[in-house]
């Protein structure tokens, strides 16, 4: 793959990624609210854990062929690690900590979806 069909593939899996988090949010909603939605939340969880590996794998790749994007692909690496700590505190006991993560793999998710859609560098890239 070239740098640039990296890219856009990092981006796809970028907004997937997101979505799924929005996912999540819902049906942690309507598991606190109305103790429903488990199944759903389940399937979610698994769809960012590949989500989110892809998206370390694409930016990981694209940074050693480059050599930019490090930090992007460090990033990513983090995000998917904490998507597995997420699953691990998901009980009621540790469910303060597991909001707290949620937010931290909110602002990695959002964080990467920015990177990977700004900048002229990267923007060039992709087009190429």
């Amino acid at each position: 793959m070239t740098p640039a069909s990296l890219l856009l593939a990092a981006r796809i899996a970028a907004i997937l990624t997101l979505a799924f988090v929005g996912v999540l949010f819902v049906s942690a909603g309507l598991l606190v609210q109305e103790a429903r939605g488990l199944d759903v939340h389940g399937i979610g969880a698994i769809a960012i854990h590949v989500s989110s590996g892809l998206l370390a794998a694409l930016l990981t790749v694209r940074a050693w062929r480059t050599g930019s994007g490090r930090t992007a692909a460090g990033v990513a690496i983090v995000l998917f690690g904490a998507t597995f700590a997420q699953a691990a505190l998901g009980d009621y006991l540790t469910l303060a900590l597991h909001v707290v993560g949620a937010l931290v793999v909110t602002v990695l998710a959002t964080g990467l979806a920015v990177w990977a859609f700004t900048s002229p560098n990267r923007t060039a890239a992709a087009t190429q």
